[in-house]
């Protein structure tokens, strides 16, 4: 028997729901903090921020940008981008130049100095990565990656369109009710993979407050 929109089990469901999305949403915005200040503390021998990084890192995979594209790219704003391509710029990394048909626009180039900062920098930060998410499993990591894509997805599909769209389909399994509200409770808590869930975040990465680099030093 379908019980009604309105009933008490019906409202009980929502609100349990409701909490348990603000706690999937809170421990991922605070394993997205851990993870990243673990990630860019690599990069401090260097003297780089992990937006100068990701700067470099777009300037090499495709050329010569825009200054505007470069903001947009990786989701700065015209001011950020400024300052952090000033830092670049500072220390040889990068140089501005005019387009060469259009001169209202401002050309970043990655330097050959840059070049080498990137080759030197990469393979730590990349090393200090994979040191992190060896706290989860092959399999957990798999899951991971789908499970961010989705969120990507239904918050900027054109992006997830641009990475290439899924990599195979996952399926979910989900438990659904006859009122259309799925009961977290009736779904299983352990891996697939039967392993554990691994160490605490704080076992594999220092305490921050800052969720989000936004450093232009």
């Amino acid at each position: 028997m379908t019980r009604k929109p309105d009933s008490p089990k019906h409202r009980e469901k929502l609100e349990r729901k409701r909490r348990r999305a603000v706690d999937a949403y809170t421990r991922l915005q605070r394993a997205a903090a851990l993870t990243a200040a673990a990630a860019d503390a690599a990069l401090t021998p260097f003297g780089l921020s992990a937006s100068q990084l990701g700067v470099m890192e777009t300037l090499q995979a495709r050329g010569p940008l825009h200054q505007q594209e470069l903001a947009r790219t990786l989701g700065r704003s015209k001011a950020q981008m400024t300052a952090i391509i000033d830092a670049l710029e500072k220390r040889g990394a990068a140089t501005r130049a005019r387009h060469a048909t259009d001169r209202r626009f401002t050309t970043v180039h990655l330097t050959e100095s840059g070049a080498a900062l990137l080759a030197e920098s990469v393979p730590v930060r990349v090393d200090a990565v994979t040191a992190i998410m060896g706290a989860l499993s092959g399999e957990q990591r798999t899951r991971l990656t789908r499970l961010c894509r989705r969120i990507v997805k239904a918050l900027a599909p054109e992006e997830d369109e641009r990475s290439g769209g899924d990599e195979g389909s996952e399926s979910d399994h989900h438990v659904h009710d006859a009122d259309g509200i799925d009961d977290p409770d009736d779904q299983a808590d352990g891996d697939a993979d039967g392993t554990a869930d691994g160490p605490s975040a704080s076992e594999v990465a220092p305490r921050t407050a800052d969720a989000e680099d936004v450093s232009t030093k």
